[in-house]
């Protein structure tokens, strides 16, 4: 890719519908920043350019940034964990955890709080891809690591443990065990920051009758808030 096919796809992006401003990428094909930046909306479905954002991905991957930065920090990760991503879908999973793991080492690098970016969720991300790749053992593994290391803390809203429990709870769903999978589903909500509006729907999705546990917390995932719009103490 060059510049110009960058500034053809930049058009190509901003008169679609998802319509970004102009000035997200008003640094050019030369800023690793406005490259990840057109990347997130190619690489969105109804774009129907996965090939070129994964290209636009991967040119950032070797770039340095200012670690005494958050907001570059938090940026890299993003684009990290969206390519990693979007090799995953493409069942590519040597590769998406490759880049979800430089994720990890650079987000763990800092113990800055960062205003989308969730530590546990870049972890879940690795898990499930264990898990397509039949490792669930380690998967498991490491969400118990999490648990030994910050169970004990004095806060309560800790990322890495809503996603270690969560996907515990999947883990039992998938061998119909449903009155486990909902035990651990309780404990990943018990470190999560619900606001009340949220509890209602949260019972009524905890209190269904039948056993198709999937949907089940597929529901319960819907009743929750959105995890990057609520407060995380970790």
């Amino acid at each position: 890719m060059n510049s110009h096919d960058f500034h053809e796809l930049t058009h190509y992006v901003m008169d679609s519908p998802a319509h970004p401003p102009a000035s997200l990428f008003a640094g050019g094909f030369d800023d690793w920043r406005s490259r990840a930046r057109l990347a997130h909306f190619l690489a969105m479905p109804e774009l129907k350019k996965k090939d070129e954002a994964v290209e636009l991905f991967r040119s950032v991957v070797e770039v340095e940034i200012d670690e005494e930065n958050p907001e570059q920090v938090e940026e890299k990760v993003y684009a990290l964990q969206r390519l990693s991503s979007c090799l995953r879908e493409d069942k590519k999973y040597e590769d998406a955890l490759r880049y979800i793991n430089l994720a990890i080492e650079l987000i763990e690098s800092t113990d800055y709080m960062y205003k989308y970016i969730l530590r546990g969720e870049v972890w879940a991300d690795r898990w499930n891809i264990l898990h397509d790749m039949r490792d669930i053992e380690t998967a498991e593994s490491e969400i118990d690591e999490k648990i030994q290391a910050y169970g004990n803390l004095p806060v309560k809203h800790i990322s890495y443990l809503y996603y270690g429990y969560r996907f515990k709870a999947q883990l039992m769903a998938t061998g119909m065990m449903k009155d486990e999978a909902l035990d651990y589903m309780r404990k990943a909500l018990s470190y999560m920051d619900i606001p009340e509006q949220y509890k209602k729907g949260l019972e009524v999705a905890f209190s269904a009758k039948h056993d198709n546990i999937a949907w089940i917390l597929n529901t319960i995932d819907h009743a929750c808030p959105p995890p990057e719009k609520i407060h995380w103490d970790i």
